[in-house]
């Protein structure tokens, strides 16, 4: 993973730099569920699987904490409003109450991952090795099809077969990352936000916002050996020290 990032001392993140804070699902340990509020515990009672619980629970207590370690709360005080902001429903991306740094969660098979910011900042990872499903049914090309532009899926193309399940993830996290920094998801066509192509340096190269899409600041991640992430920032960033969230939530205290 990239530089490790110094334990958080009270204080928002320094300007030009987004913090990623990794943990893993088996970091999930019944003291931290006493940190979900009355929304959050009907989401994790809700999900089905218990490696969906996992990560749900380490997601929120990992975000709680690092937030709290950075504006010298306790996590318990710590809470987000998940407000959509065009129908309203819990499921927006996070925002402090009372004011705070920005923030963005992602998570997938083991690994959890949480981003702060001073500006609007998203994360994304995504298992690429051992996963439950296989993209596209084993067959990058067809999803590929239905969120990459016609550049990006020439780009795909003309890279060898092997290697394509990586590059298409690549593409995805980059776009994932945009659309989570600008509070979109799932809402904007992945057709029409185009990022760099694999090996390329990152980049947005287009987007359907009217701002100038080189305004956004995109970074390849290093989660470990079988997985793939990326961070975008809307604004300038040049450093993404990386902080061990596994040692972090295992010292704090949520009394």
């Amino acid at each position: 993973m990239a530089d490790t990032a110094s334990r958080a001392a009270p204080g928002t993140p320094a300007a030009e730099t987004a913090e990623v804070w990794w943990a893993r699902r088996q970091d999930a340990a019944p003291r931290l569920a006493g940190l979900l509020d009355d929304l959050e515990r009907q989401r994790w009672s809700a999900y089905r699987r218990e490696v969906d619980r996992e990560r749900f629970l380490v997601g929120c207590a990992l975000a709680k904490t690092v937030v709290a370690a950075r504006t010298g709360q306790r996590p318990a005080e710590v809470s987000f409003d998940r407000a959509c902001g065009q129908c309203g429903k819990p499921h927006g991306k996070p925002a402090v109450r009372g004011g705070g740094p920005e923030l963005s969660v992602s998570h997938s098979g083991d690994l959890v991952a949480v981003a702060l910011a001073t500006a609007p900042v998203g994360v994304d990872v995504e298992q690429l090795d051992g996963r439950v499903h296989e993209l596209g049914g084993g067959d990058p090309d067809t999803i590929a099809r239905m969120v990459l532009a016609a550049e990006e899926r020439a780009a795909l193309a003309a890279v060898d077969p092997a290697g394509r399940a990586r590059a298409f993830l690549v593409a995805w996290t980059r776009k994932e990352a945009v659309t989570k920094a600008r509070g979109d998801g799932l809402r904007v066509p992945f057709g029409e936000v185009v990022v760099a192509a694999d090996l390329a340096v990152p980049r947005v190269t287009a987007w359907p916002y009217p701002q100038d899409p080189r305004s956004v600041s995109l970074v390849d991640l290093d989660p470990g050996p079988g997985y793939v992430a990326a961070l975008a920032v809307l604004g300038r960033c040049h450093a993404v020290p990386a902080g061990d969230g596994t040692a972090l939530l295992g010292e704090a205290s949520f009394a």
